[in-house]
């Protein structure tokens, strides 16, 4: 019964980093339909995932635990990073690309993220339940939001290239980088290194501290754009109308602000 409390702490900090998401978002309000869809996605992304990582790397070198280190133990993680990034981030990016509500600089951060939220905490869950306490004490320190930084951090890329024009080349830089250093970051894990750990260790807590400055970077970006504003009943929670007269009542669905 003991692994019941890592999970709910998994549970509690994917409800936390949600509010956190929406409750900071200035901007015209997301559809709650679209954010489901956008976890869902993750979901199903790290099903799909796991069936090709089955099929396709060498089951000695996805056991939990540290291993020799070797030439095919890091071709193996790097290909896990590859598959697990476009399983996060293609899906969503077809779907939601030319959708109208996609269209602030911090949704590439909400709806990415979330996708990655979708991704991580089924399988920190999973692992936690397949192989014990320590397992899912152990992803609760590495791993709690590193799925949701690096699809987020690409997603950030991918709403500058529609808003603000950037070349679409720096999407897929930041697609390859993400795949790379997740790969990498996963290895130093299961390597046996000390060394190699520790790098994890302090990518895993750059990876989260770049997921909360870019949203507050995409943040400024959509305030200084008008696409956000401050202040009490800046947006009608209803439809998503701004108000900037802060009116109790939104002139658009007529809902209390």
């Amino acid at each position: 019964m003991a692994i019941i409390i890592p999970i709910l702490i998994f549970i509690f900090l994917s409800m936390g980093l949600t509010w956190f998401f929406l409750a900071n978002d200035h901007g015209e309000k997301e559809p709650i339909g679209a954010l489901w869809i956008a976890f869902g996605l993750g979901f199903l992304g790290a099903i799909a995932a796991a069936v090709i990582e089955y099929l396709v790397i060498p089951h000695r070198y996805v056991s939990v635990g540290a291993q020799p280190m070797s030439f095919g133990l890091l071709a193996s993680f790097l290909s896990v990073g590859l598959i697990e990034e476009f399983a996060k981030f293609v899906p969503l990016s077809l779907f939601i690309y030319r959708r109208r509500y996609f269209n602030e600089h911090i949704d590439g951060i909400i709806y990415f993220g979330l996708a990655g939220l979708g991704f991580g905490l089924p399988e920190n869950i999973l692992y936690t339940v397949g192989f014990g306490l320590k397992t899912g004490l152990m992803r609760l320190v590495l791993t709690p939001f590193f799925h949701v930084a690096t699809t987020a951090l690409i997603g950030y890329f991918l709403i500058r290239a529609k808003l603000d024009h950037k070349p679409r080349w720096q999407v897929v830089a930041a697609f390859v980088a993400m795949a790379l250093l997740h790969g990498l970051y996963d290895f130093g894990l299961s390597a046996g290194n000390s060394l190699l750990l520790v790098g994890s260790l302090i990518v895993g807590a750059i990876m989260t501290a770049m997921l909360f400055i870019l949203y507050m970077r995409a943040g400024e970006i959509d305030q200084a754009a008008g696409l956000a504003t401050v202040g009490r009943n800046a947006f009608c929670r209803h439809c998503g109308l701004p108000n900037p007269k802060h009116n109790q009542y939104c002139n658009r669905c007529g809902q209390r602000v």
